[in-house]
């Protein structure tokens, strides 16, 4: 027998935890160990396709531009709500100009994304809600 084995009759250290009473046992110092501590990186969080969180700052602003101006342009006028009315109609505006001189102008942020400004008139135009007629 070694003299391991005779100072201590308990080989698997865990086992000895599990003998001495909870309240008993010493708080673990030093780092946790290895498995609990590893972070796996999966090749699909690596690699991500590409989408609009990819894209830099100024492109996601463009596109939210362009959300919140269909999102408003679906929605159509407020009925009894002259702010909304306001909103609504400097939209349309908007998204009607052909202007290109402002960088934030409807073909400029369509160019910008990718995006065909004239069918995105077209498709947006066709869903619009039609407003009742005047009397």
């Amino acid at each position: 027998m070694s003299p391991a084995h005779a100072t201590c009759p308990i080989d698997d250290p865990a086992d000895a935890e599990e003998s001495v009473p909870r309240a008993l046992r010493r708080p673990r110092v030093g780092r946790p160990p290895i498995e609990e501590s590893i972070e796996f990186v999966m090749p699909v969080q690596f690699h991500t396709p590409a989408s609009e969180a990819w894209w830099p700052g100024e492109k996601r602003l463009m596109l939210a531009v362009l959300t919140d101006a269909i999102d408003i342009l679906m929605k159509g006028p407020g009925v009894n709500d002259p702010r909304r009315t306001t909103v609504f109609e400097e939209t349309v505006a908007w998204f009607t100009r052909d202007d290109a001189d402002w960088p934030c102008s409807f073909v400029n942020v369509c160019d910008a994304l990718g995006i065909d400004a004239r069918a995105v008139r077209d498709a947006i135009t066709r869903r619009m809600p039609r407003r009742p007629p005047s009397i």
